[in-house]
């Protein structure tokens, strides 16, 4: 028995499930003793059993499965089926079109569709790992239409997820450092033409600089090389230089949220309220925090969306400065675990790749979150793994970690040698 016992416990990441289950304990105890959510704290406990069933039937299911070339194309069909008929038959609330009503049950497709982005870039990359920089669009084509038919709801924190996940799984599966930083520079060119001109200017030097020193170098000559990178850097200048056509096509609620962390005081009781009430509360709280249902700014319904996308507030202003400093820990230990996983499964590409794409989606979601509160980050709705309510966020996210721990037991990792002396 004890033997039985031992092999189970081995094939059990116990890091992993106990920073799991210190963020749903945070989460759950926050929700209870708020005034201001009543009921959500039942619910989420509802969501919680649920979640914690599906996290023990994916963790028993060899993730191989969900990469099978049957399995792919029914489940990205699907999703992408669900994707359209939420913009059609959706219910909206706050401004969006993201759920979706099947008879008792409401559901997020968006939420979905993170994990099923990662299963099929998982089986891509497995067949065709990235040998070149043009490989990259092939894989890229795969990740565009959910990611169209979710920023259309219009969920821009996801969208911007699918891209986290995205260049974290290409990187894992050949492609550069430089590759993913000329990925990334259209966005930075839209942010720094929006924040300031000549930093953006300052910008589009240092990429032309950088990609001429760094940038596969090995692949191509010289002069292919400058006119690549004369082609990257003219197209950096180009989206800044429409960026006020590309503006327009977001909701002014999008807008403000996404430029008001910058100098929230210039709209306090507007597009800056958010952040500025949050960095109230988190300074309130102090090393040791007011105590549960004790805090001014949550209890008085001073944090907007405190039992969601500002809960890590709550956290700070009635738990104080340590329990949060336990919460970033428990955030890290389950990116190293899932990178750790991620490294004893390189020998499969399908595995491999499905850990590194949880683990840019853990990292993604908890620091945008942590730092839209903290005010160095725009505001953009996405939630706090484990911590924030929502039935959909929290069951995808313990399903992630039922496939880690799938992941894991499948692929064990080696065992050290024994030396024995004569």
């Amino acid at each position: 028995m004890s033997k039985i016992i031992s092999q189970t416990f081995a094939s059990v990441d116990l890091w992993l499930l106990g920073a799991t289950g210190f963020l749903l304990f945070t989460g759950l105890t926050v929700l209870r003793n708020s005034a201001q959510t009543y009921g959500y704290y039942e619910k989420q406990f509802d969501f919680l059993c649920a979640g914690a069933v599906l996290l023990f039937i994916f963790s028993r299911i060899p993730y191989r499965f969900w990469v099978k070339p049957w399995v792919i194309p029914v489940i990205y069909l699907g999703n992408l089926g669900l994707l359209a008929l939420t913009m059609v038959l959706g219910h909206e609330a706050q401004g969006a079109q993201r759920w979706l009503q099947l008879g008792p049950i409401t559901l997020q497709p968006s939420e979905i569709s993170k994990i099923v982005v990662i299963f099929t870039m998982a089986a891509w990359f497995k067949r065709f790992p990235i040998r070149s920089f043009f490989d990259i669009f092939k894989a890229l084509a795969i990740i565009l239409p959910p990611a169209f038919l979710v920023f259309k709801q219009p969920d821009l924190g996801t969208s911007l997820t699918f891209g986290a996940v995205f260049m974290g799984m290409s990187f894992w599966a050949g492609a550069t450092i430089a590759d993913i930083i000329l990925l990334a520079s259209p966005g930075v060119s839209l942010v720094l033409n929006a924040v300031d001109i000549t930093w953006w200017h300052y910008f589009l030097g240092g990429l032309g600089v950088f990609l001429l020193l760094f940038w596969r170098r090995k692949d191509w000559n010289i002069f292919v090389r400058l006119i690549l990178i004369l082609g990257v850097v003219g197209a950096n200048y180009g989206i800044g230089t429409i960026r006020p056509e590309l503006w327009g096509h977001l909701k002014p609620y999008q807008q403000k949220r996404l430029t008001s962390f910058v100098n929230p005081w210039s709209d306090p009781r507007g597009s800056g309220y958010h952040i500025l009430q949050s960095l109230i509360a988190i300074g309130s709280g102090g090393p040791q925090g007011t105590g549960l249902g004790k805090g001014n700014q949550s209890q008085g319904a001073f944090i907007p969306e405190r039992h969601t996308d500002f809960i890590f507030a709550v956290v700070g202003e009635e738990l104080g400065f340590k329990v949060t400093v336990l919460v970033v820990a428990a955030y890290a230990i389950i990116c190293c675990r899932a990178i750790k996983i991620a490294f004893n499964c390189r020998g499969d590409p399908a595995g491999s790749g499905m850990a590194v794409g949880l683990m840019c989606m853990f990292i993604f979601h908890s620091f945008i979150n942590m730092g839209m509160t903290t005010g160095i980050m725009p505001v953009t709705g996405v939630p706090l793994p484990f911590l924030s309510y929502g039935g959909t966020a929290l069951i995808v996210d313990l399903v992630c970690i039922g496939l880690l721990l799938s992941i894991h037991a499948y692929n064990p990792p080696p065992k050290k040698d024994v030396w024995s002396t004569g």
